[in-house]
């Protein structure tokens, strides 16, 4: 689900997100594959000789953003692949 299809909207709890298309409310997950967006550091050395190196490489799986929505009612398939039930 692309962050386009999510649209934000204020609860007594704070803001909360639901799909544009659907109305449905949208499942955060988390990328497993990265942290914080991040998923390595790449100084341009071949021996890296940082004291700290920070992450800097920007994740190709969630594309920096640490995670992605999952509509339960739009997106059928993720929502299956993830164990999830929709009726």
């Amino acid at each position: 689900m692309n962050q386009k299809d999510v649209e934000y909207y204020d609860t007594p709890w704070g803001k909360e997100a639901r799909c544009k298309k659907c109305g449905s409310d949208v499942d955060w997950h988390e990328c497993d594959q990265c942290e914080d967006g991040y998923s390595g550091h790449d100084c341009g050395e071949d021996t890296c000789c940082c004291r700290n190196p920070l992450p800097n490489v920007v994740c190709d799986v969630c594309d920096g953003k640490a995670g992605w929505y999952v509509c339960p009612g739009c997106d059928k398939e993720a929502s299956s692949i993830m164990g999830e039930t929709t009726e």
